[in-house]
């Protein structure tokens, strides 16, 4: 036999099989922790999401408020006041100017697309208990968001559910913090920069300014999801502070709630917009108000119909206007034929015109239409009018009856230079009568 020793089997295996137990162990704890750390940042990112877009406390969104006043809306729908203001600047103490109509945008229950009604800037409402008149671009610069929410609601007795306030400059400071970002629209699909965004919102008319504040909103509702909040915790923060100063709402849209709601409105779907039509004298600057054509706005509101029932309202209200107004037309140039050519123009329009004639005075410039004042029937026969004749003229309203010849007339139009501008001097004696009418 030879000296070595018997073979034996050794028992180093166990101790590596505990060594892969205490390995896998310390990968768990490592994930663990390494999930707690994601968490406190995600946890600080909503916490710094809570006090940098802080809402308002707008009391006049308070339960105990609206429950006092008649203003309502479908149950399941949810109705904001969105406005766009001029640029914040944090060392001028007053709020922001309006830049264009208050947006009264309303979604969720019976409507199957977001219904948005615009009210002209230039409105004048009565304030609520302040037993003055004023309007809405002055009483946002008096009070802001809460001013302007019980004013808004008490006028048109639609019920407010949240505000909000946007900056000209916060959609761009979003598109620049998490651009580029395709924003798809009627026209097509593009992807702008935050200074072409802001050229476009301070250039664009209402109705296309309100569409292009939609179509971005709803591109990045589709991007910034909750997925993108919990893997982009960096790409969240710089949204943050994007927004901040430049976004104003009420406390129940706080933090990340505001960018939840744009999320919401990821899902591409047509817009329901309407304008309340509203007319300005030129020559007064008198906001001349349309309340029956509004009301009919408002009531869309109250019930959660669509908006868009209101142009064949308005189309056979429109009818019926214009077979039952009388027009007369006067001459109050002195041009040969302007009012025969005026007269041709309203009669193509619709209008029944039941004579023509000459002003008292040949010295007027601009042309006027007169009406009855405080009569909302004949306010819209003079604004589709004012439409036929190109929407310049200047429209008056009287405290008694306008008269042609003697006798009453719904609407008289006295013509001045301005409809004779540009026009050939051959036209004009086609039309020409033996005197100057």
């Amino acid at each position: 036999m030879s000296g070595r020793p018997p073979l034996t089997f050794s028992s180093m295996r166990r101790p590596q099989g505990r060594r892969w137990l205490r390995g896998l162990g310390v990968a768990v704890a490592g994930l663990g922790l390494l999930g707690a750390v994601w968490a406190l940042v995600l946890g600080g990112l909503w916490t710094e999401a809570w006090f940098r877009l802080g809402g308002d406390e707008v009391e006049a969104l308070r339960d105990e408020v609206t429950a006092l006043g008649d203003a309502r809306a479908p149950e399941d729908a949810t109705t904001v006041l969105v406005t766009l203001t001029d640029s914040v600047d944090p060392t001028v103490p007053r709020e922001p100017e309006l830049l264009g109509p208050v947006a009264l945008v309303q979604v969720g229950g019976p409507r199957s697309e977001p219904a948005v009604l615009l009210l002209p800037d230039e409105l004048q409402i009565d304030l609520v208990d302040e037993g003055e008149r004023a309007s809405l671009a002055d009483i946002q610069l008096a009070g802001g968001s809460d001013l302007l929410v019980r004013g808004v609601t008490d006028y048109t007795q639609v019920r407010v559910d949240h505000v909000a306030s946007l900056s000209i400059d916060a959609l761009p400071r979003l598109i620049d913090a998490v651009g580029p970002i395709e924003v798809c629209g009627r026209a097509g699909c593009d992807v702008p920069t935050g200074d072409e965004l802001r050229s476009t919102l301070r250039t664009a008319d209402d109705e296309r300014r309100v569409r292009e504040i939609a179509d971005v909103t709803r591109a990045l509702g589709a991007h910034l999801d909750r997925r993108w909040a919990a893997s982009s915790p960096f790409e969240v923060r710089r949204v943050v502070r994007a927004l901040q100063d430049e976004l104003a709402t009420d406390a129940s849209l706080r933090g990340m709630r505001t960018l939840e709601l744009a999320g919401a409105l990821s899902t591409p779907t047509r817009l329901d917009v309407d304008t309340l039509p509203l007319v300005v004298n030129q020559e007064t600057g008198e906001v001349i108000e349309l309340a029956e054509a509004y009301q009919v706005r408002f009531q869309h509101l109250q019930d959660g119909t669509p908006l868009e029932a209101t142009a064949a309202d308005e189309r056979e209200l429109r009818d019926e206007l214009l077979s039952d107004l009388t027009v007369a037309v006067l001459n109050g140039a002195g041009i040969d034929g302007l009012a025969a050519q005026v007269e041709a123009r309203l009669e193509t329009a619709g209008f029944a015109v039941v004579g023509t004639g000459n002003a008292p005075v040949f010295n007027r410039e601009q042309t006027v239409i007169n009406f009855l004042a405080d009569d909302d029937v004949l306010a819209l026969g003079a604004v589709e009018l004012n439409d036929a004749l190109g929407g310049d003229v200047s429209l008056e309203p009287l405290e008694t009856e306008p008269e042609f010849e003697g006798d009453p007339v719904d609407l008289l139009v006295i013509v001045g230079e301005d409809l004779a501008d540009g026009e050939d001097d051959a036209d004009l004696d086609d039309g020409a009568e033996d005197d100057a009418d």
